[in-house]
């Protein structure tokens, strides 16, 4: 009797969804995210997220039963991403801080085995007019199709880390460009650039540039090989920039990177 009662209150609960959906004349997707994470942490109350944002960040949310949550819960109990002092104060270690796009990636020692990607608050610079928290959006966005299509097409040598968006708790701050989110993934254990650099003309056969290409045809991914598709201790090549839509790539861009042999090899499989 209480399955009976349960599915039908689940079936008015839709019923009502839909009629708000129409009446109101706003789109149902919208109503239904909004009935999805009505319980998620910090997230439809968040005053530095608008509708379009939470819609477009949904999907990607690191789910309430991520293993992860309680620690991450714990570790941004305080407003630590203020600035690079309250982030190392909090015992993060700041791995780099990109010129082009602003983002700071760091780790925590409670947090083995990721890495977190994060806009502090004090930094005021945006890339192409488009909010910091959107451009960490489009990373998981990113992320998500290529590993469709890694998954579709049974790659051997290419991976991507797994990517969720955490959102932090809205505490008061000083800080002149409060952040609602930060990314956090999977560490791949990457190798450094010049031993990425000697993999892309040394390791690199055929197969790998037909995965490549497979990849990069459609206009996902990059053309900068060694800074964002580096190599990994796990001998595959790991596509950790992943902020960018879907657009043409200059493919040819591609073959100083290589080997004479395989940039011949990819003249071929371009033309």
């Amino acid at each position: 009797m209480n399955h009976h009662n349960s599915m039908r209150k689940s079936l008015w609960i839709v019923f009502i969804v839909l009629c708000l959906g129409f009446f109101a004349k706003e789109p149902l997707k919208e109503y239904l995210i909004s009935y999805q994470t009505r319980s998620y942490p910090h997230f439809q109350d968040n005053p530095y997220l608008d509708r379009r944002l939470r819609t477009l960040m949904t999907p990607y949310l690191l789910p309430l039963d991520h293993p992860l949550r309680s620690q991450l819960d714990s570790l941004f109990s305080s407003r630590v991403t203020e600035n690079q002092q309250t982030l190392q104060d909090a015992g993060f270690t700041i791995i780099a801080a990109m010129p082009g796009s602003f983002v700071t990636v760091a780790r925590h020692p409670a947090v083995p085995g990721y890495v977190f990607k994060l806009y502090l608050d004090s930094e005021l610079r945006n890339k192409d007019g488009i909010p910091n928290c959107e451009w960490l959006a489009r990373r998981c966005i990113g992320a998500a199709t290529i590993r469709k299509l890694i998954h579709q097409k049974k790659m051997r040598h290419f991976a991507i880390p797994d990517k969720w968006l955490y959102i932090l708790p809205p505490h008061p701050t000083k800080a002149p460009n409060p952040q609602p989110v930060i990314v956090v993934e999977t560490d791949m254990q990457l190798e450094s650039e010049e031993i990425t650099q000697l993999a892309w003309k040394t390791y690199v056969t055929p197969e790998h540039l037909q995965e490549l290409y497979t990849i990069l045809k459609p206009g996902y991914g990059t053309i900068g090989l060694v800074r964002n598709i580096p190599y990994t201790k796990n001998k595959k090549f790991a596509f950790t920039d992943t902020e960018y839509p879907k657009r043409k790539l200059k493919l040819r861009k591609v073959k100083p990177y290589l080997s004479e042999e395989m940039q011949e090899y990819w003249t071929t499989l371009t033309q």
